[in-house]
């Protein structure tokens, strides 16, 4: 961050009381006061601290010995967000500041925000209204000093109407009633960040349980210097909803009471606050937030409507569990521990990612958790960080507006990736046994890098700052080259180089050469390596004829290129023998590293393999086929793209009818216990069926329209009968229509497929319709529209010119929230392929103001560069290998 953007350091706090009153919703407005401790640093007459949207009405401070001065002049920067009070004297001793302010309450899903729904029962309109304060709007709740390393004490006052409930990060200490108005007084908070302050208010129910562990501090005799109190006991959890909605939340609390005791254990401190409260906003941009102790959710990413058996087979649990898991982790790495600024937020969110994974595979060994992760996490990050527009992990910010655009891939997914790697060379037991010594020692404080991997290293006895360096502050990670070597036919050579995702390799590169660090992590023959390291340029090792793998089991953020092809053979003819991350690691080195044929080619081996149960595999196979088909569409024959489609569908021509049969019956597999690959099928066929009812494969497309007339639809093949409805060239106006109407009265969950469905039209008379609903659903809700529109060829021409001739309003719509429009950017547009579709968006975004997703959009115009030069390199390949 620019110097200009910190607040001088004369004055610090150490207290906040915090008062908010007459709450105005017919208006949008408050009241509030706060009293801010201070700890004089320097003498001054001056005291800037932050806001934004908020009017001051009165500021005075008070000394311990009753000195009283009233500001005698207040003034607003709006680029720096300052407010600076100017006082008659200089201040020379602790004092407490007071301020009387007006405020807003926000429309976009950020600050203290208003959130607009429906009664379940009743249909009736009713509101919300929740705090979401990451990175810096807890400034437009209350003046602060809103910088993550200016920890306090937080006791927040809160007046509402009498029949609402009131919460925060802290229990209620007690309800004063003032008529039909409650003020709602609660217990002093441990030392956290402003961003971490939360409360909500609103008609709410509840369910609640407690863990099983009695080791949790408690109100008695409770410390807020360091968490701990006099007795123990078990940690009560509740889950708020709206009303009528509480009892969807079981899975989530189900797998929260767990997660609590497991991290408790695993980190060596008990969970620090008296109680947890989970709690579903109805409007909301993220998938959740971990304000300390009450975590805010979406419907979607906490909320469940159905059987609970039923559940554990489809990709809602695995939401629902991964999001609890992953905020219930920040309330130690983030909350507890927090970054020292926000250039190194990954220290937050890149763990938060990698042990929210480690608790699901604890409690869901059935999943396949270490796939998932390779898919989910570190494949995305590999993509991104690919691209010249990366950044390292510890990023620079330059100003306030550029910390939003940090929350990105690279900060949660590489940041997630490089702690897996470092995990998977040092052995998870030392590496969380250095974690916790971090977390003990910079307890209730803040922390960087440096010290978390001294922490790792003093455990793990080896010195792992340096070699990790590279990988947090360098952007980019490396491809391995490896051949036979010229000096020793028994030794191969290994060099390496940045791995960047373009045709002419480093041609746009300036960035220095960087050297990485390098977890070898091999196999050869059926012995792995895992200690192997190096750090120069090149290397020679020996190798086994039989099989020589690198990188066993994906954990090495790299990329690896078999210059020799007697390797890659070597390697073709062990599949069986390789795991199922191995074998994701092969597959995505061969897509970005080899050739187009050896990656087709490859795929048809795995389609001939005995087992065809690993659904990730085959996920990450369709991406990269989906991926280079949508690419190469818009530039060459239909009839190529015929025979394209043509061999993917034969890829699954093996597993085509139990497919089929699955759509039809879904319960017939799901219901087998028998069957210890239930799941794993399931989410199979579900891709595969997905993937060829868009492809207009006959079998699964007749089966699809026969579910559809006979409106036999569910949760386990909505999205595939939807999706394939609409995609067919021929889908009538009415059909669309009847689909698109379903979004009115759908949950969370129904609305986020079905959105993705309509994406997915193919017939010209449906475009405009389809773009239509950007303006009709809600802004939060625009991403999973945007994202069928990324994965559909046929609507791009559409895409722009509709964005080309309605971009103020829709800009405005979406520009409300930064998270939005940087999703809708990057979804819609990252697989464009046409040298005028790149002039277009040029055209569409100059003199825009893009300061809130300018790092998104540069992003997005790099991978549509380069999609361009793919298309001129794939269609000769494509050609010449379906001749």
């Amino acid at each position: 961050m620019s110097n200009e953007f910190l607040l001088p350091t004369n004055f610090t706090p150490s207290h906040y009381k915090i008062w908010i009153k007459k709450l105005n919703i017919d208006e949008n407005t408050f009241n509030g006061n706060v009293s801010i401790l201070l700890k004089t640093n320097q003498a001054s007459n001056v005291i800037q601290l932050h806001i934004r949207d908020i009017t001051i009405e009165n500021a005075w401070i008070e000394t311990n010995d009753g000195d009283k001065q009233s500001c005698v002049s207040h003034s607003y920067d709006k680029v720096t967000e300052f407010l600076t009070l100017e006082f008659p004297n200089e201040i020379t001793a602790d004092c407490t500041l007071f301020v009387d302010y007006n405020g807003l309450l926000q429309s976009n899903m950020s600050g203290f925000y208003r959130s607009n729904y429906k009664d379940v029962s009743t249909g009736d309109d009713k509101w919300m209204l929740s705090t979401q304060f990451e990175a810096t709007d807890a400034r437009r709740a209350f003046p602060c000093f809103d910088e993550p390393n200016l920890k306090a004490h937080f006791e927040v006052h809160i007046t509402a109407e009498s029949e609402l409930t009131v919460l925060s990060n802290m229990p209620e200490k007690e309800e004063l009633d003032e008529g039909s108005m409650k003020t709602h007084i609660f217990y002093t908070s441990p030392l956290m960040s402003t961003y971490l302050v939360a409360w909500a208010i609103g008609e709410f129910e509840y369910i609640e349980s407690k863990t099983d562990k009695e080791i949790y501090p408690t109100l008695q005799g409770y410390s807020i210097e360091d968490g701990s109190s006099q007795v123990k006991g078990s940690l009560p959890i509740r889950l708020y909803t709206a009303k009528g909605k509480s009892q969807q939340g079981q899975f989530a609390m189900d797998v929260a009471k767990k997660v609590v005791d497991l991290f408790s254990e695993l980190f060596e401190i008990p969970y620090p606050l008296p109680k947890l409260d989970l709690i579903c906003v109805e409007s909301y941009s993220h998938n959740a937030m971990e304000n300390f102790s009450l975590i805010t959710f979406r419907p979607s990413a906490l909320l469940y409507d159905g059987d609970i058996d039923s559940m554990l087979t489809s990709s809602a649990s695995k939401k629902i569990a991964y999001v609890v898991s992953h905020e219930i982790a920040h309330q130690w790495f983030g909350n507890l521990v927090t970054m020292n600024w926000w250039d190194e937020l990954w220290l937050n969110e890149g763990f938060a990612t990698w042990v929210g994974y480690y608790a699901v595979n604890h409690l869901f060994p059935d999943w396949n958790v270490p796939s998932m992760i390779m898919l989910n996490s570190r494949e995305v990050a590999l993509g991104l960080d690919s691209l010249h527009e990366s950044h390292p992990v510890k990023v620079n910010v330059h100003d306030p507006k550029d910390i939003d655009q940090v929350f990105d891939t690279i900060s949660y997914l590489k940041g997630c990736s490089v702690l897996e790697m470092i995990s998977g060379y040092l052995g998870e037991v030392n590496f969380l046994r250095g974690v916790a010594i971090y977390l003990k020692r910079n307890k209730f404080g803040n922390a960087t890098m440096e010290d978390l991997f001294s922490c790792i290293s003093e455990v793990a006895d080896i010195e792992m700052l340096s070699r990790v360096k590279p990988w947090i502050l360098d952007i980019g990670f490396p491809k391995l080259s490896v051949e036979k070597s010229s000096k020793d036919s028994n030794l191969l050579r290994i060099t390496q180089n940045r791995y960047v995702n373009s045709t002419s390799d480093l041609e746009k590169s300036s960035d220095k050469k960087t050297n990485w660090w390098i977890p070898l992590m091999m196999t050869k023959g059926n012995v792995t390596e895992g200690r192997l390291e190096f750090d120069s340029e090149e290397i020679d090792i020996g190798y086994e004829e039989s099989l020589t793998f690198f990188n066993t089991d994906g954990y090495g953020f790299y990329r690896v290129k078999y210059e020799s092809s007697e390797l890659l053979d070597k390697i073709y003819e062990n599949l069986e023998n390789l795991s199922s991350r191995s074998l994701m690691a092969l597959i995505s080195d061969v897509a970005t590293c080899g050739t187009l044929r050896q990656f087709l080619d490859l795929s048809l081996a795995i389609s001939k393999l005995k087992s065809l149960n690993d659904y990730y595999v085959w996920k990450l196979i369709i991406q990269y086929l989906e991926t280079m088909r949508i690419v190469v569409f818009n530039s060459c024959d239909a009839s190529l793209i015929t025979k394209f489609d043509k061999f993917i569908c034969s890829l699954f021509e093996p597993i085509m009818e139990l497919a089929i049969s699955y759509l039809q019956n879904p319960t017939e597999l799901l219901n087998n216990k028998d069957d210890e690959f239930r799941y794993a099928k399931a989410e199979l066929y579900d891709a595969v069926l997905e993937l060829t009812g868009m492809l207009g494969q006959s079998d699964v497309v007749k089966a699809a329209m026969d579910l559809f007339e006979k409106n036999s639809i569910n949760d386990s093949n909505r999205s595939i009968v939807f999706s394939t409805v609409l995609s067919q060239k021929n889908t009538k106006l009415a059909t669309f229509e009847k689909i698109a109407a379903l979004v009115a009265g759908a949950d969370l969950a129904e609305l986020e497929t079905i959105l993705s469905c309509l994406g997915c039209v193919r017939n010209e008379e449906l475009f405009t319709p389809c773009l239509d609903l950007l303006f009709k659903i809600e802004p939060m809700n625009v991403q999973y529209l945007a994202t069928s529109f990324g994965k559909n060829p046929y609507i791009q021409s559409s895409i722009l010119k509709y964005v080309e001739s309605k971009k103020t309003e829709l800009f405005q719509r979406l520009q409300i929230n930064a998270i939005v429009m940087c999703r809708f950017v990057s979804f819609t547009f990252c697989n464009f392929s046409e040298a005028s579709y790149l002039n277009s968006l040029n055209a569409i975004f100059k003199g825009e103001d893009i300061s809130l997703y300018d790092r998104n959009l540069k992003q997005t115009m790099e991978h549509v560069e380069l999609n361009i030069s793919h298309s001129k390199e794939w269609i000769p390949q494509l050609t010449e290998y379906f001749m």
